[in-house]
């Protein structure tokens, strides 16, 4: 079994709505969409802005 852990990420918001947001991954990785309740901030979010998160891969069980 492979010893997965996370990597500290960075992305740019592209797009906001009522529910979730949607992030660009940094270095061609793909996007990711996560729930609004998954984003800790206090400031407004906006398309453009930077965010930092830990990403993982996944494995299949």
């Amino acid at each position: 079994m492979i010893d997965l852990n996370p990597v500290l990420t960075k992305g740019k918001i592209v797009e906001i709505n009522d529910t979730a947001v949607k992030v660009d991954v940094q270095g061609r990785l793909g996007t990711i969409c996560v729930p609004l309740r998954w984003v800790f901030t206090d400031k407004k979010l906006e398309a453009g802005q930077m965010v930092e998160f830990y990403f993982s891969y996944m494995q299949t069980i």
